[in-house]
């Protein structure tokens, strides 16, 4: 395993700027210019309000990127498409580590390093499409790097090993529930009037989904293997409106609305006779994600600061104590999610535009994300195509 030496900044700067030997046993690379690591410390000393000591190097690495995006193109932007030398430039605070992309004058911020392991997921209106389906993109939490993942989806479901759920509208009564697997495969599900929440098991070898089977009818459970035609359908306990489904081990958890009351409920759909069983709502994966440890939990809650709208990050203990982490004026909250128990997505609208912001709650940073991007949906997967990756 390679070892990096975490060396203070002035220091790097004195061996950048007077060639004295590096401190690795790996080959020297070209070391980048010290106005251009200069400028990439001065940038995240801001970014983060610590002092210049508190900031190293960790890696320099030489790299031709494809463009003058440096790594990092936007969705909608024009760039120069001529090879343009630079660097991927790791720096070190407070114990996380930081990407830079670099030409041999610019330089572009690309976040905590841990931030590449999420990203969003959103759909694209695909014109004089006759059943209104779209095309879903995936991107960086920055906004950056996005791809298409597949085309023709009325809505989808991420799960856990980066895999898709998707419906697909191929008439006015009817969709196709469809799994899209990571290499781009695609595997049919079912088919039915409408679908509501649907979820892949940890292992992919079972699927669950709320569905509507015809016009009128009540929902259901149907459960299933990808690949296989052979499904099971469970009725639920009550008639219920459906918020969300999950699989834990063999155990298939749904939450859902009965009046105005949300509940929970759990059953064993392998079993010779599955029945439905109650449970507490905070025992569906989903409402366990915000508790940080057994006595803080996180929570982001729309305020009012100055006669103005404002979102607001905080760490809130069983006591009711409240650490306030960050705050995003302008902001009206339409949804947020806790990714990897250390970053806070939030998203909604900004000056009348559509907007997201990741904030780290280890540091209280705001991480601006795309602009202009509606309905994105946060997941633990990332991105295809990542400066990381060069």
């Amino acid at each position: 395993m390679r070892q990096h030496v975490f060396v203070p900044w002035l220091v790097l700067l004195a061996l950048v700027v007077i060639g004295a030997p590096r401190v690795s046993a790996a080959p020297p690379a070209a070391a980048p210019p010290a106005a251009i690591l200069t400028q990439c410390a001065a940038d995240l000393q801001q970014r983060l309000k610590v002092s210049s000591k508190e900031i190293g190097l960790e890696s320099a690495v030489p790299v031709v990127w494809p463009d003058t995006a440096l790594g990092m193109p936007e969705p909608g932007k024009m760039y120069a498409q001529v090879l343009t030398p630079g660097w991927k430039v790791i720096l070190k605070a407070r114990h996380t580590l930081y990407l830079y992309t670099t030409s041999a004058a610019h330089i572009k911020y690309g976040g905590p390093v841990m931030l590449w392991g999420g990203s969003l997921l959103y759909l694209t209106p695909i014109r004089d499409e006759p059943n209104l389906n779209g095309d879903l993109y995936r991107c960086s939490l920055l906004g950056t790097n996005s791809a298409r993942v597949v085309a023709g989806v009325s809505e989808y479901f991420p799960q856990a090993n980066g895999a898709v759920i998707i419906t697909r509208r191929t008439s006015r009564s009817s969709h196709d529930l469809l799994l899209v697997k990571t290499d781009g495969k695609i595997v049919p599900l079912h088919g039915a009037f409408a679908f509501g929440p649907a979820a892949l098991n940890d292992a992919g070898t079972a699927w669950a989904a709320f569905v509507r089977p015809r016009v009128g009818g009540a929902w259901t459970v149907v459960v299933g293997k990808p690949g296989e035609g052979k499904t099971r359908t469970l009725d639920l306990p009550v008639i219920l409106r459906p918020e969300n489904i999950a699989w834990e081990g063999e155990r298939l958890l749904i939450l859902a609305k009965k009046g105005e009351e949300t509940v929970c409920y759990e059953t064993a759909p392998a079993a010779e006779k599955p029945t439905w069983k109650t449970a507490p709502v905070y025992f569906f994966p989903e409402r366990r994600s915000y508790m940080l440890n057994k006595s803080e939990t996180l929570e982001i809650r729309q305020v009012t600061v100055a006669g103005k709208p404002a979102v607001e990050v905080s760490r809130v203990w069983f006591t009711g104590d409240r650490k306030v982490v960050a705050t995003m004026p302008g902001l009206t909250l339409r949804g947020h999610d806790f990714l990897g128990n250390r970053f806070a997505v939030v998203w909604g609208e900004l000056d009348g535009a559509a907007a997201v912001n990741t904030v780290d709650i280890a540091t209280g940073e705001i991480i601006p994300g795309p602009r202009g991007i509606a309905n994105v949906t946060p997941t633990e997967f990332p991105a295809a195509n990542t400066p990381l990756t060069r």
